[in-house]
């Protein structure tokens, strides 16, 4: 199966528009606290302020927006994965952004730090309801327009990883998985009957207006490194494109919360009252930062599922201006032209007498046409 180009041109065009939002409201984070404020909110190194918009996780995805639009402009056969990955990524942030922006207010409160009645506040809910309906209609253009390969007109093959590549790819995208989900399960656990809410919709944990709960970051991630570990093992097409997507997700994140636990000294703490979480969220924090250059690395180099392809040429049916026959074909070996017909027998006429002709029209009459 390969992406049809009609659908791969008009996921691009809405990867663009998922791009143009998410780097919209990192500019406006960074004319309302500064580029050193808001790297020091990233890093860690001070609290996220009043109504801070984005987060590391909004970095990558913004990066995998990006670079999926540039894919699928540029013709790559990776692009169906990585505007699969993004368009997953853009669905979770606009439906964790209805849910909580919209039900946020001083008495029910659900960010920690953010106000309502501002134009940041309510920019961030009228524009995610646009952006949650193109998700859908992206979702839906990427799974109608899958097309199996080869079609009529000439095309490169799709590209599949490597044997070992893939094996390896698979292994690791399912250990990453498996740690989201050792993560769900024991928070779940240790939480009670409360947790789930606060789990997965994030009421009163959120620190910015398009931060993701953590459950539900898990489940997301999950269920990509899940189906896009499977691919990897069965060297699907779309396997490296998903875990380029899922790489550029993940790397921005990890790499700037491994430097905050450097910086902290914290990253080989587990003292705490919860020290399994820590010893799971620092285990799958490792898995993201390694797996992800791991990823990009082994998925670097494809090898394409088939020969490139050519449509057969059609039969000349009629001969063009100019065309001009070649030799025939010699006749085979014995082959002797007919003879004259045979003699007529004795007292026979030699030719059958003419069928008589149509009698000639009088002059100025209406008779039988003569041709």
């Amino acid at each position: 199966m390969a992406l049809a180009k009609g659908a791969r041109i008009t996921g691009g065009i809405l990867c663009l528009l998922f791009f143009l939002w998410t780097a919209y409201w990192i500019v406006a984070d960074i004319g309302a606290f500064g580029l050193v404020g808001l790297w020091d909110s990233w890093a860690g190194s001070r609290p996220p302020g009043t109504n801070e918009v984005t987060d590391p996780v909004q970095l990558g995805f913004c990066l995998l927006q990006l670079t999926a639009a540039g894919a699928a402009f540029a013709g790559r056969r990776s692009a169906g994965g990585l505007m699969a990955v993004a368009t997953a990524a853009t669905f979770a942030t606009a439906l964790q952004a209805l849910i909580s922006v919209g039900n946020h207010t001083s008495d029910d409160r659900w960010f920690r730090n953010a106000e309502t009645g501002t134009a940041t506040f309510d920019g961030v809910f009228l524009s995610s309801l646009p952006l949650f309906l193109l998700t859908l209609v992206a979702a839906v253009v990427l799974l109608a327009g899958n097309r199996s390969w080869p079609r009529a007109r000439p095309s490169t093959p799709p590209a599949r990883p490597a044997k070992a590549a893939g094996v390896i790819g698979g292994l690791l995208l399912g250990a990453m998985a498996l740690g989201y989900a050792v993560w769900q399960v024991y928070m779940l656990v240790q939480g009670g009957s409360s947790a789930p809410q606060m789990l997965y919709l994030g009421k009163g944990s959120l620190s910015t207006l398009l931060s993701l709960a953590g459950g539900w970051y898990a489940l997301v991630f999950m269920a990509l490194t899940g189906i896009a570990g499977l691919n990897a093992l069965i060297r699907g097409s779309a396997a490296r494109g998903l875990s380029f997507g899922l790489a550029l997700a993940l790397l921005p994140n990890a790499v700037l919360a491994f430097i905050t636990l450097l910086s902290t000294g914290s990253l080989f703490r587990t003292a705490g009252p919860m020290p399994g979480a820590v010893l799971i969220s620092h285990t799958q924090l490792l898995l993201d930062l390694l797996g992800s250059v791991a990823l990009c690395a082994l998925m670097a180099r494809g090898e394409p599922v088939a020969p490139a392809w050519q449509p057969p040429s059609p039969a000349v049916a009629f001969a063009a201006p100019g065309f001009v026959p070649g030799p025939a074909p010699a006749p085979p070996a014995g082959w002797q032209p007919p003879g004259p017909p045979p003699a007529p027998p004795a007292g026979a006429p030699p030719f059958p007498p003419a069928p008589p002709a149509n009698p000639q029209a009088p002059y100025g009459g209406y008779g039988p046409p003569q041709y």
